[in-house]
């Protein structure tokens, strides 16, 4: 059967040349779209890194009434530093608060970023910038950062302290690749480049981090806060992990209505309080994602329905204007299953004819690098799985546009649909 419809096609080269046209360009068109939402979709897939579920940043701000401002480090740790401790160990007795962790720098889906040049002792011709986060010991708990390598099983405080004047670090997999280029590098020095006399040791190698979902991996450093933090007068980002039988849609105002009325920890008071949820939406609306996403949606789902109009009004007037054709194959005595497998797998094999120039243009538009690879790279696994879906989408619409009209056809009577013709 499949011989005697392409020797069909074939002998109906002419009349089938503007169909094939525009299913090449529907092809390529459609398969456009598909690989930039694949892209947007792959990388949102991807781990971040971390676990931000059931994560909450604390705002805490302080009254200029009640603020002094001071000079030496020890009136600094006195009367900044011990209150605001104390402002996060009443975080920790809370119910249903599992930890607390404090952070400067790179912040989680925010434009808050700190970069830093860093290099192997010894070699100051390679220099590789990283996303630099001080934290403390409780940071890595609070959003359970997976580790592929390290020295401690569980990160405590006195672990995460300088010894000899090297800093403990835990680097992320593209940082350790960077500089060594391999992960498994516990126990590795290296320093800083603006700062030469600063010098840190990896504890551990953590999971491929990124600041965002739609963002892609970047190399960065956790490490404890330097000295000049502790001699000013600075609030760090402040994030608590509830426990998940804990956290429900009251939690958030449970929480600050029940600290602002017990912390009066001079200067300090809670501002806010909000969870990674609301910040991950925040930030996909400040870096256009949200839009990206809903536009090329849009785009798509309105090119689709054009697509499917466009075919379905294709297939159905070449249908329908065979009904003679359809006639004389059910006078012969083909049943109405075999006369639409017949149709169907005629206009699955145009499709397929018409996919192998598209794909041949697909292929130089991904060799040209003319893809959108803002958030995935432009591999062949993303260009054949891309392809599949197109095709997929395309034979859907096709067999639709070739069904409809052909189950009405053969519900003509033979002599009927001869005597039109």
């Amino acid at each position: 059967m499949i011989k005697n419809i392409l020797t069909q096609i074939w002998n109906q080269r002419r009349t089938n040349s503007w169909l094939f046209a525009e299913l090449i360009i529907v092809f390529v068109l459609l398969w456009f779209c598909v690989d930039v939402l694949f892209g947007l979709f792959s990388a949102r897939i991807q781990p971040k890194g971390y676990d931000q579920e059931h994560v909450y940043k604390v705002t805490v701000n302080y009254r200029d009434d009640q603020s002094v401002k001071m000079q030496d480090a020890d009136s600094i740790s006195r009367f900044w530093w011990h209150p605001l401790s104390e402002v996060i160990k009443n975080f920790k007795q809370y119910p249903g608060v599992e930890s607390v962790c404090t952070s400067f720098g790179t912040d989680v889906y925010s434009n808050n970023t700190m970069f830093q040049g860093y290099h192997i002792d010894g070699d100051t011709t390679n220099i590789f910038t990283a996303n630099i986060r001080y934290v403390d010991a409780e940071y890595i708990k609070t959003f359970r950062i997976p580790m592929l390598h390290s020295i401690h099983k569980n990160l405590e405080d006195k672990d995460w302290n300088a010894i000899n004047n090297v800093n403990p670090a835990i680097v992320s997999a593209e940082l350790a690749d960077s500089l060594w280029g391999t992960t498994n590098v516990l126990g590795k020095k290296f320093s800083d480049y603006y700062s030469p006399n600063l010098h840190y040791k990896v504890i551990a190698v953590s999971a491929p981090q990124k600041n965002s979902d739609y963002n892609r991996y970047e190399p960065y450093i956790m490490t404890p806060y330097p000295e000049y933090i502790y001699k000013s007068q600075a609030i760090p980002s402040i994030y608590i992990r509830v426990k998940a039988d804990a956290d429900n849609n009251e939690f958030a105002n449970s929480f600050i209505k029940t600290m602002s009325a017990k912390i009066h920890i001079a200067p300090f008071y809670i501002f806010d309080i909000q969870s990674m949820k609301y910040y991950k939406q925040l930030d996909d609306a400040s870096q256009g994602v949200t839009q990206e996403v809903n536009n090329t949606i849009l785009m798509m789902s309105f090119f689709v329905f054009n697509v499917f109009l466009g075919l379905l009004g294709t297939f159905w007037f070449r249908t329908n204007s065979r009904r003679g054709e359809i006639a004389i194959r059910m006078a012969m005595g083909s049943s109405r299953k075999q006369t639409a497998i017949h149709f169907l797998t005629e206009g699955i094999l145009l499709l397929a004819i018409a996919a192998l120039p598209g794909t041949i243009v697909c292929l130089n538009i991904w060799y040209a690098d003319l893809t959108v690879t803002i958030h995935a790279d432009a591999t062949i696994l993303r260009l054949s799985i891309t392809l599949l879906i197109s095709f997929i989408l395309m034979t859907i619409i096709t067999l639709i546009g070739i069904l409809i009209p052909a189950r009405k056809a053969m519900h003509i009577l033979p002599a009927e649909a001869l005597h039109e013709e």
